[in-house]
Formats: structure tokens, C-alpha cells, sequence
């Protein structure tokens, strides 16, 4: 229970860091890892609790919890790097917790007292905790098929590509694509931002240059991605530079806590890539806090 409270904590902090730049399992990875890690490292603040964990025949108790937080404090660092892979460690420590789980259920048969732990029913209540754990372990290290989409399609898929007047023109030339993250301050915002998104949907279907357009919005997130695709520069920056798009970018630029825009060249002929957007997003974020730093 104390375990499931620092992961909680850890968890929730991440969150909130990491706000909008990071998908679900990613950041229940991360919180797992440090609480797992604070976890190794009371194995050598408070040793007793962990070693009246373990039945009076085990032989060098306080060896056996001294290397069992050393481990926990190797997992923990393992998880943040993802290191050998997040797969793999998120199988050993599954495993881990499945190793230590008669621990737990010596302490509930044998009514063991454990220091600074409550008696009665808690070591009881705290077993079906174990195989939350063990999923949680599984399931936040997953390098799923849709890794990364939390971040980039949120509870909603990204909106149908909408074409524009140079769609047809750009199969075999060089095109502009250009990939934004606009994150709203306040939940308050998001319904007027989605009008204006759609204000500039219709500008983009009629812009000189413009080849296909598409929208993913995470609105309980108040976080919006756009994906654009342009015959050229020239193309992108008349279209910045048109009255509505000034418009809706004076009127939410101050409610925007931040944004981040990157461009790249493509072939015309095929839509671009959601991940390959999330990608450039990325490295441009971590480039810009360098740039601050």
C-alpha cells in the first residue's frame, strides 16, 4: 500500500511535467521507475520492516534485503533509460514482483508485525495490490504497435485528411510538410479554439499550394496537433500571413501555455507519416529547452 502511494505520487508528478508532451504508458513507465527506486533505497533507511518480511529460516536477511534494494534501485534506473528495453525490463520487473509476492503473503498468514505498518486486516488488503503492480509493470513498458500515439491521437483519432487545390499537382515534386503542437492553458478555451480550428480548415481548402491537411485534438488535454502538407514555402507562408489565420493566432496566442512548430520536406505523392510528426515535434521541443538552457 505504501508502495502503491509513492507510485501514485510519482505518477501523478510526472504527469503534470510532463503535461502533453508524453503518452499514458510512457509516463506510468516513468513513475514506476522512480517509485520502484525509492523503494530500493529505504531497503538501506528502514531495513527492518523488509527483513521481518522474510521467515525466521532465511539465512542473512539483512544480505538478502540489502541486495533486493539494490536490485529494486537498478530496476528503477533501468525503467527511465528503458534500458536494455523497455519490454524486457518491464518483464523482470514483473517477474521481481512476482518473486516477492510470498513475502507478502507470509506476513498476512503468519500475522508478522511489521514496523511503521498497520495490523488487523491491511497485510490482506494489500495482496490484490501485487498483481496491480505486476500489470502496471507489463503494461507501461508495452512497445505497442501504437506506442507514442497517446501523445500524438489522444482519445480521439486524428481528423480525415482534407485536400486542397495543389493535391493533385505535387505527386512527383518536393513538398513542404510543416507539423504543430498547440497547447491551450485552460479547458475553458478548448470548444472556441475547435471553432477556430475549423475556420482554418476551410481557409486551407482553398489556399493557392495547399495539398492535404489533417487534425488530431486532445481536448481534456487542451492539446492540439495539426499536419499540413505544402506545395511549397511560399504556399505555407502566404497562408500564415492571410487575415483569418492572423486572426484566430492573435486572439489564442496569449491562451496558448505553449506551441511548437517544425518543417520538412517530402515527396507529394503519399500523405505524411503521424509518427514521423511526432518525431520532429519531439526533437524540436528538447532543441528549443536547449536553446532556453
Amino acid at each position: 500500500m505504501m508502495f502503491f502511494a509513492v507510485l501514485a505520487v510519482a505518477t501523478a508528478g510526472t504527469a503534470l511535467v510532463l503535461r502533453g508532451r508524453r503518452d499514458r504508458r510512457t509516463i506510468a513507465r516513468i513513475g514506476l521507475g522512480i517509485a520502484i527506486a525509492v523503494a530500493g533505497a529505504t531497503h538501506f533507511v528502514t531495513p527492518i520492516p523488509f527483513e521481518q518480511h522474510l521467515p525466521s529460516w532465511v539465512p542473512a536477511a539483512g544480505l538478502v534485503v540489502a541486495l533486493s534494494g539494490i536490485a529494486e534501485m537498478a530496476f528503477g534506473i533501468a525503467l527511465l533509460a528503458r534500458w536494455p528495453s523497455g519490454v524486457a525490463i518491464g518483464r523482470v520487473v514483473a517477474a521481481f514482483f512476482v518473486a516477492v509476492f510470498p513475502t507478502n503473503i507470509y506476513v498476512a498468514v503468519a500475522g508478522v508485525d511489521v514496523d511503521g505498518q498497520p495490523g488487523g486486516l491491511y497485510p490482506w488488503i494489500r495482496l490484490p495490490f501485487q498483481f496491480v503492480f505486476i500489470a502496471w509493470a507489463l503494461w507501461s513498458t508495452q512497445r505497442a504497435r501504437a506506442e507514442g500515439e497517446a501523445a500524438i491521437h489522444g482519445a480521439m483519432p486524428p481528423l480525415p485528411w482534407i485536400t486542397g487545390p495543389a493535391a493533385h499537382s505535387a505527386s512527383d515534386t518536393e513538398t513542404v510538410v510543416m507539423a504543430s503542437l498547440l497547447e491551450l492553458r485552460r479547458l475553458r478555451d478548448v470548444p472556441g479554439f475547435l471553432v477556430a480550428a475549423i475556420r482554418l480548415r476551410r481557409l486551407f481548402a482553398s489556399s493557392p499550394g495547399a495539398i492535404r491537411l489533417s487534425l488530431n485534438a486532445i481536448p481534456l488535454r487542451t492539446t492540439f496537433w495539426t499536419l499540413s502538407q505544402w506545395k511549397s514555402q511560399a504556399d505555407l507562408e502566404a497562408y500564415a500571413r492571410h487575415p483569418t489565420h492572423i486572426d484566430v493566432m492573435r486572439t489564442y496566442s496569449p491562451r496558448m501555455a505553449g506551441s511548437t512548430f517544425t518543417t520538412w520536406t517530402e515527396l507529394g505523392s503519399s500523405a505524411p507519416s503521424w509518427q514521423r510528426a511526432h518525431a520532429e515535434i519531439t526533437d524540436a521541443s528538447q532543441a528549443t529547452r536547449l536553446v532556453r538552457r
